[in-house]
């Protein structure tokens, strides 16, 4: 009877701890799982963290540069000012001296001092637009560019670009498309529009010889006023086409036919931000070995006050 007792004791002390082997085994399972869920989700978490630290170390730094930049800008440009105004005053004064009343060599002397000042004026000229493009791209990073919005009248636009000798060289040809009885007016920042006009017509100068012509063309299309500026220089390759409007991008190993080499790949980038707050586009068609095509779009004059209203 005993041994019977016994028997039936370790039968279900037996199935005891099977059982238990298997609830221990299973509540091992769930706990690695459990485990390897959290892991996971550290490892997640620690990632995004890490990932929003350095998001907001880099949006750190990149205003701290744009600071620095601003600064600095500013001050170069209060020196530069004032060393042009010193060349523009000594050139005034060389200039009204009569060369025919004095020595031969005095006279050359002072005939190489005026090309000298010429040529460091131009110079002064350029550092001073590298030193705005920098203040510009500065104030473009911070949100800081300030638009004074008014209707203007862009065939007037150009031509007052066209006729401003400092903009067209008198070597150059310029075919205009210019509508002949239709105003097309915009309500923008007029200055701003000039000064993308500028660009793209200083780039098809600078990247095109001399005796080839630049093309201008306005137009609208449907509720948009376009503006094109065509040259027939090298061409852009189409792997650089979207590149170009990067800040500071620089097409490698390109040729200038006109005007300086050095550059700090900052104009059209300030142009592309200029047209996106007019609610604009910007783009460019170009072939190698056929020229190239830059062109913008902004809202027609109708069109923005509707926007507003």
């Amino acid at each position: 009877m005993i041994d019977y007792f016994m028997w039936g004791i370790g039968g279900i002390m037996r199935i005891f701890f099977s059982q238990l082997r298997k609830l221990t085994w299973r509540f091992f399972k769930v706990c690695l799982k459990l485990l390897i869920m959290l892991l996971g989700q550290e490892l997640f978490m620690n990632k995004k963290t890490e990932l929003k630290m350095r998001t907001i170390a880099r949006q750190e730094s990149q205003l701290r540069i744009s600071e620095f930049v601003s600064t600095v800008g500013h001050d170069i440009k209060t020196p530069l000012t004032s060393i042009k105004g010193n060349i523009q005053l000594l050139r005034r004064r060389l200039s009204t001296n009569r060369l025919s009343e004095r020595p031969t060599e005095i006279n050359q002397a002072l005939t190489e001092a005026r090309e000298l000042l010429e040529r460091t004026d131009i110079q002064i000229n350029r550092l001073t637009q590298f030193v705005n493009n920098l203040l510009e791209s500065s104030k473009i990073s911070n949100n800081t560019m300030d638009l004074l919005f008014e209707v203007g009248e862009l065939t007037e636009l150009v031509n007052e670009v066209l006729t401003n000798p400092h903009y067209c060289q008198p070597e150059r040809t310029i075919h205009t498309h210019l509508p002949a009885e239709q105003n097309i007016f915009i309500l923008a920042d007029v200055n701003r529009i000039k000064q993308v006009i500028i660009h793209y017509l200083s780039n098809a100068h600078k990247y095109s010889e001399l005796h080839q012509p630049i093309d201008i063309t306005l137009s609208e299309d449907g509720k948009m006023a376009c503006i094109a500026v065509q040259d027939y220089g090298p061409g852009i390759a189409a792997r650089e086409q979207q590149k170009i409007w990067e800040r500071y991008y620089r097409i490698p190993n390109t040729f200038t036919f006109n005007g300086s080499e050095v550059g700090l790949g900052l104009g059209l980038h300030i142009s592309a931000q200029i047209i996106k707050q007019h609610r604009g586009q910007v783009g460019l068609t170009s072939k190698l070995g056929q020229g190239s095509t830059f062109w913008f779009k902004i809202p027609l004059a109708e069109t923005s006050l509707n926007h507003l209203t």
